[in-house]
């Protein structure tokens, strides 16, 4: 038996070595690939930095490039100005020249007519009124009927028949109109042409800037204490030949103002949760879960402080002497198989299982599933959760003593495993039947592992069938709160006469035995 206990703490030990290692192997995983991400992230941040830097000196080009141009143009522009003040100056000096002409004449021909004034009129002209910059097609167009002015096409010019801007130019007619003839066709000078044909808006257009969308904010600078946080956006097109210039393309806003040392910020009340039983007094209570952690020297108030948590009595009321389960639960049994219970102790607590189906409510849409499983050194799933009371009653029937060690963590977490098939609007509930503590030092470790990982999903609660399994043991496994999950018994035997009593420790919904027959009213929890 010696060597038979030790072979088993080995291999246990050996499984407990493997899982840690797995593990271990999965977190080593986990941090390769968050080591991979930050890798990642910080190549991603210096191509964007290298890109950044390479638009930076393009964009320092294109600027001295324009500033260059600009410089040739000015230049250019002086010359032409130049040449055109000289053609000005000439054109003047022809005017003043003729007018001398004129007057000579004028004087001659009064010789000739012995005195008699000759009167010379030069036909005059109003100023040139420019017109529109036509697009040159329809400028064509309209030159071909003998029209020059838009405005005796007798309505408004249409975005398409103008021209504004862009390589090549369009075409701009000046008009004028005759003031006065000459009065003189002999020396009065001919009226100047009245039309001027000339290329107008022969640039480029401008190219207005455009961004892209914002890119998400930066993580903040300082946890606490007033940091920074950033966010930018790319340029995708760059203003040209006069075009609006870019918005601002960062913003930077302040972030973590707060102090560093605070106290911790909770949540509101929860809701209360429902009594724990039906009857013979059971407990309700609510909390406030901690919404910011603090910080720094900060302070928080404990779980179980008045300032996060209330607890009241409820349903102090005496409890029927047959009663049915008929809340909407998933109630989830372990059986104790190990060698401790005994073939007597086990046809005992088969028995009071079979009892305790008779006491439910089985219905999936409105009661009780129930799902069986027994453990000892390996854990057997009599069968999973289900309506169906004959399924039920034929798997406990057909069950077999195993006689072995106390699994209690490998139930715990085949429990786990058999919620899959749970219903997602209904609570549930995971009791273990046993009358033995873990058989080894290292199943109270992995026992309590295993409550650890159910606890989350599942209300665990413990039946203990004998005196020897101290409470302060169990009282860790079981869900808040602690007294409320945790029933005694004082043998196996026993058990079959304890089934009422098991029925009002799990289910927060009973109906009396005779009034469930009858089809009569429930006894649940008062709402408040």
């Amino acid at each position: 038996q010696i060597v038979g206990e030790l072979q088993a703490e080995k291999t246990h030990t050996e499984n407990l070595l493997e899982t840690t290692k797995s593990e271990c192997t999965a977190q080593l995983k986990e941090l390769d690939t968050q080591i991979g991400e930050m890798n990642d992230k910080q190549n991603e941040g210096a191509r964007i930095e290298s890109e950044a830097s390479a638009i930076k000196s393009d964009a320092t080009g294109t600027i001295t490039s324009i500033e260059s141009q600009g410089r040739k143009l000015l230049r250019e522009w002086g010359a032409v100005n130049e040449e055109c003040k000289k053609t000005i100056l000439q054109l003047r000096n022809n005017v003043c020249g003729t007018k001398k002409l004129k007057q000579e004449v004028i004087t001659i021909e009064a010789k000739q007519r012995k005195g008699e004034r000759l009167e010379i009129a030069d036909c005059s002209v109003s100023d040139f009124t420019p017109g529109e910059c036509l697009n040159a097609e329809f400028a064509a167009m309209m030159s071909q009927r003998g029209i020059y002015d838009v405005s005796q096409l007798g309505g408004e010019v249409g975005p398409n028949m103008k021209h504004e801007c862009g390589p090549g130019g369009g075409t701009q007619y000046y008009t004028r109109e005759p003031v006065s003839p000459p009065k003189t066709p002999d020396y009065g000078a001919e009226c100047p042409p009245l039309r001027l044909k000339t290329i107008c808006n022969d640039f480029e257009c401008p190219v207005q800037c455009q961004l892209g969308d914002w890119e998400g904010w930066s993580s903040c600078s300082k946890s606490c204490d007033g940091g920074m946080k950033r966010r930018v956006r790319p340029v995708d097109v760059y203003p040209q030949y006069g075009g609006e210039e870019c918005d601002p393309t960062k913003q930077e806003e302040t972030c973590d103002a707060l102090a560093c040392d605070r106290p911790c910020t909770l949540n509101d009340w929860s809701e209360w949760r429902a009594c724990t039983r039906a009857c013979e007094r059971g407990i309700r209570w609510r909390s406030r879960t901690i919404k910011k952690p603090a910080t720094g020297a900060g302070k928080c108030a404990r779980t179980f402080s008045k300032a996060r948590y209330h607890r009241e009595y409820c349903n102090d009321i005496p409890c029927p002497a047959e009663v049915v389960c008929v809340a909407t639960l998933d109630l989830l049994i372990g059986l104790d198989a190990s060698g401790s219970m005994t073939e007597d102790g086990w046809k005992s607590q088969s028995a009071a299982m079979l009892s305790l189906l008779e006491k439910t409510k089985l219905d999936a849409k409105a009661g009780l599933q129930i799902g069986i499983a027994k453990f000892a050194w390996d854990i057997t799933l009599v069968h999973h959760l289900t309506d169906d009371k004959k399924a039920l009653v034929k798997a406990v029937t057909d069950m077999t003593y195993d006689g072995w060690t106390t699994n209690l963590g490998g139930l715990f977490r085949t429990m786990k495993n058999m919620l899959q098939f749970g219903r997602r609007d209904a609570p549930s509930v995971c009791m273990a039947w046993t009358d033995g503590r873990p058989s080894y030092p290292s199943d109270v470790y992995d026992t309590a592992s295993g409550a650890h990982e159910l606890r989350p999903v599942c209300r665990v609660m413990v039946v203990t069938m004998r005196p020897a399994v101290p409470r302060e043991l169990v009282l860790p496994w079981v869900s808040h709160p602690k007294n409320e999950n945790v029933m005694s018994v004082d043998d196996p035997l026993e058990m079959t006469k304890k089934v009422n009593d098991i029925t009002t420790f799990y289910c927060a919904k009973i109906m009396r035995l005779d009034a469930y027959l009858m089809g009569q009213t429930t006894t649940e929890a008062p709402k408040k």
